[in-house]
């Protein structure tokens, strides 16, 4: 039986059936007419060069409803960048598309400007991506919808895309953003950061906090984590976004602030994604983690993003002498989760991890207790970059310094 259960804070759109995708794309290129579509995809290289982002090229091809499709790329040399316009020119003969060489002379030089602005270092990765991408949409005048996708999605289908911008697109439901969610489910279950980090510490957090406002609201969300998401042009220009592997919570954050009551909504994606899987990035012989990748780097960036935003809503010197407790009540609550992820597995005959994951939560707590240390000593920041309007406010002339470096 399909689930259709609502949270009351967050409208859920379910798959409820199955539907005929040329009809879909057919209602989506009428209301694009109003509001046109956009798509950003960040992207490293190096995806290029793996299953997922050429099979996504093949998909978006046939996609007729799409204004722009947007590449905000990194970690390549001039000759990979002109071997991947190549690639994108060959891939989508007839879909309007831009590629954004983040770490080129020309866009690094941008990203170091609006870093100075606002006084945070400057750090190449998928959030500061995504970032140039909507900047650059709005300079050059887009209105209408933008999503994004992630680049790594190993069985993507264009089934995916309309169910994200429909619910943005159409003036009858009229959200300003739309979540996805999706199951992470093969011969084992994977989203580790998201089911072994971020259900239990928004857990932990709500026992040693008390259920504040936003802790209630992310709790709601199927897939906090998830890269892929749709928002109306005029609300995206609202919001800022972390350059790190805190974009997706931080996002999260800053959409329940912004976003009026019951306009925004997480969508089902349909299927289980298969995504790229990363490494725990720890060395249980040394019992060291690696501090430049894997998913230690990820867990560590994701809490210091969300205990940043939550101390934004608590202030820092009445709540800071809790901190001591959190990383005990996260293992406790992870241990519980892992538990009963077990007994999930057996029920549906999948591989039996328990063990693995035992090994990542101790790490994740570790993480944790990491975390909260060095919050209870200082109060910790948002650093994030800056909304579309606040950029603008401070640098009046970035949109056109944006669209001369590209062109």
């Amino acid at each position: 039986m399909p689930d259709f259960h609502q949270p009351i804070l967050l409208p859920t759109l379910h798959h409820l059936a199955e539907t005929k995708l040329d009809e879909r794309e057919a209602l989506l290129k009428r209301l694009s007419k109003d509001r046109p579509i956009a798509l950003i995809i960040p992207a490293l290289y190096g995806e290029l060069e793996r299953k997922a982002l050429p099979r996504m090229l093949k998909q978006l091809a046939n996609v007729s409803y799409l204004s722009e499709i947007v590449f905000s790329m990194n970690g390549m040399s001039k000759i990979q960048y002109d071997k991947a316009r190549k690639i994108f020119a060959k891939s989508l003969p007839d879909t309007s598309h831009t590629i954004l060489w983040n770490d080129g002379p020309s866009l690094d030089l941008i990203h170091n400007t609006v870093n100075a602005a606002t006084k945070n270092p400057h750090v190449h990765g998928k959030g500061s991506n995504v970032w140039m991408g909507v900047a650059y949409l709005l300079s050059k005048g887009h209105h209408g919808v933008i999503a994004c996708h992630d680049s790594d999605i190993i069985n993507y289908d264009r089934d995916m895309l309309w169910r994200l911008c429909l619910p943005v697109a159409s003036p009858e439901m009229n959200y300003v953003f739309a979540k996805s969610y999706y199951g992470r489910v093969r011969e084992r279950m994977y989203g580790r950061v998201t089911r072994l980090l971020i259900f239990p510490l928004l857990q932990a957090l709500r026992e040693v906090f008390g259920s504040t406002p936003l802790l209630r609201f992310l709790a709601m969300c199927r897939y906090p984590l998830s890269g892929e998401f749709a928002a109306e042009t005029k609300f995206l220009s609202k919001l800022s976004l972390t350059s790190d592997w805190g974009l997706e919570i931080g996002m999260l954050c800053d959409v329940f602030r912004q976003a009026p009551s019951q306009r925004m909504c997480q969508v089902d994606l349909g299927g289980n994604f298969e995504h790229k899987h990363q490494h725990l990035g720890y060395d249980p012989a040394t019992g060291l983690s690696d501090t430049s990748g894997g998913l230690t780097r990820m867990a560590r960036e994701v809490t210091r993003t969300l205990l940043a935003h939550l101390w934004s809503d608590l202030g820092f010197s009445a709540e800071a002498r809790k901190l001591e407790r959190l990383a005990d009540t996260y293992l406790d609550t992870a241990q519980t989760l892992v538990t009963r992820y077990s007994h999930e597995a057996l029920f549906n005959d999948l591989e039996e991890i328990s063990e693995d994951e035992r090994l990542t939560i101790t790490v994740f707590a570790e993480i944790v207790r990491q975390v909260a240390e060095q919050c209870s000593e200082s109060s910790p920041e948002i650093t994030s970059l800056p909304s579309w309007r606040e950029t603008l406010r401070t640098t009046p002339d970035f949109g056109g310094r944006l669209q001369k470096s590209i062109t």
